[in-house]
């Protein structure tokens, strides 16, 4: 929630904090937010789904006049270094060039032996991309593999957009009322 460019290092440190409470307050994150949902990604986008594109795929859209949503890997088998450069990365190329939409973390799908990821973790990553971007690139969770419980509680550290799927039939007035969100459909 700044114009002012938060380094890799800070993104990084934020990551590798165990208490996403603090990410979420050195991010700004405040009550009062708006949320705005979708039913589908926008036509016309580059949007990378659940695999990350990379940043100059990106860059070569928007230098087209097309806008992008881009995917942030994370979790199980993601470096926090890694992730933060990625996040730095999607933030210095929506200043430079105003296209970037949306950041959506996507959790790794895990193992038997360790999820994807962790909650706290989940979190932490919104509270980290909140932080880097600039206000007007919507964080958006994965609602499929988070579930609209999470991303409902996402929306208190940072997140501004649902992808919630047609078939979904959650009451997302109450879901957004619940952590103090006004609610857009787009």
């Amino acid at each position: 929630m700044s114009d002012a460019p938060a380094t890799p290092a800070r993104i990084e440190e934020l990551l590798r904090a165990s208490d996403p409470l603090d990410a979420a307050r050195a991010a700004g994150v405040a009550g009062g937010r708006t949320v705005t949902v979708l039913r589908e990604p926008p036509a016309g986008a580059l949007v990378d789904g659940d695999v990350e594109g990379s940043v100059d795929d990106h860059r070569a859209a928007h230098a087209a006049g097309r806008a992008s949503e881009a995917a942030v890997a994370y979790g199980a088998g993601h470096d926090p270094a890694d992730v933060a450069a990625r996040i730095a990365a999607l933030a210095a190329l929506a200043r430079e060039t105003g296209l970037l939409r949306a950041v959506c973390p996507v959790p790794a799908e895990g193992t038997a032996e360790r999820p994807g990821s962790w909650g706290v973790e989940d979190l932490t990553v919104v509270a980290a991309c909140r932080l880097a971007l600039p206000d007007d690139v919507a964080v958006r969770p994965h609602w499929r593999r988070l579930g609209p419980a999470a991303c409902q509680i996402a929306v208190a550290f940072g997140a501004s957009q649902w992808l919630v799927p047609e078939d979904d039939r959650t009451e997302l007035d109450r879901l957004a009322g619940g952590v103090g969100a006004g609610l857009e459909r787009a």
